[in-house]
């Protein structure tokens, strides 16, 4: 991922964006950090989300400010690590979008952006040049499992004709394998789904050697889900950064609980493809 820097025309302020150069124009895209917003500790400074405390008027401004960055307005869904996939038409009511249950937004409409919340989860944006679609995705490991990302696929076949072979996704900043140590559970569940997983990496020996843990390598098991769906290996970036252990750029649940703020990831489309 590469960093760029967005300013308002004003200059009053400039937002830090990460970007995957897999995702080209006329896509607008990126993959937010906790820095370029107005909240205060322990939000600070630019929380995206609103359900753990933080002053309403102040994400609002997040939002609004993130807006400005890429192609406004800006969709959303009520996430609960499920794998349905909405559609997003121009001029379709934002506030009702915000009440439906998905884990993952999809549009092919220009000046519309998608977008999905995250605090250790992968912020997923998958684009496809061919037919000027694009989705945003949120995959924590029970969406992962559930296979939220092979679904927002097929959603992009359904809706707008899209092929795997056509897509390039970017997988952003979330928990890396270095950190996200799980239980005998979560475990069983990817071996179940991933039978091969400890020969992949995607689960691994806890670094700390704790009695019944291993770490999951959310990222990779998404890119081996990914590529089995059909989309290129070379079409799929994934940034190596971690939410939970750089505390500077990013918010992390599992480092922080509640007491913290959330990402997002967003794409949208600038002009007709």
């Amino acid at each position: 991922m590469r960093a760029a820097l967005v300013h308002d025309r004003e200059g009053r302020w400039e937002l830090p964006l990460l970007r995957s150069d897999l995702i080209t124009a006329p896509f607008v895209h990126g993959f937010t950090t906790r820095a370029g917003g107005v909240s205060a500790p322990p939000f600070d400074t630019l929380n995206l989300g609103a359900k753990w405390g933080d002053d309403p008027a102040r994400v609002s401004e997040n939002r609004r400010r993130l807006e400005r960055a890429t192609t406004g307005p800006l969709f959303v869904a009520r996430q609960v690590h499920g794998t349905v996939i909405s559609r997003v038409h121009a001029g379709d009511d934002r506030a009702a979008l915000a009440q439906t249950e998905a884990d993952g937004v999809c549009s092919d409409s220009p000046a519309v952006a998608v977008g999905v919340f995250v605090a250790d989860c992968i912020p997923a944006l998958v684009v496809d040049p061919r037919t000027g679609s694009f989705a945003a995705v949120h995959a924590g490991w029970r969406g992962t499992v559930a296979g939220v990302l092979p679904a927002a696929l097929r959603a992009l076949e359904t809706e707008f004709g899209a092929r795997a072979g056509d897509l390039r996704v970017a997988l952003g900043p979330a928990i890396g394998p270095c950190c996200f140590e799980v239980g005998p559970e979560v475990v069983a569940a990817f071996e179940a789904l991933f039978p091969d997983a400890s020969t992949r990496g995607i689960v691994l020996p806890s670094p700390r050697g704790a009695a019944g843990k291993a770490n999951v390598d959310l990222k990779a098991a998404n890119r081996l889900l990914l590529e089995r769906a059909g989309v290129a290996p070379a079409a799929i970036d994934e940034g190596p950064e971690c939410t939970h252990c750089d505390r500077a750029r990013f918010f992390s649940f599992r480092r922080d609980g509640s007491g913290t703020g959330q990402l997002m990831g967003l794409v949208g489309r600038a002009d007709g493809v």
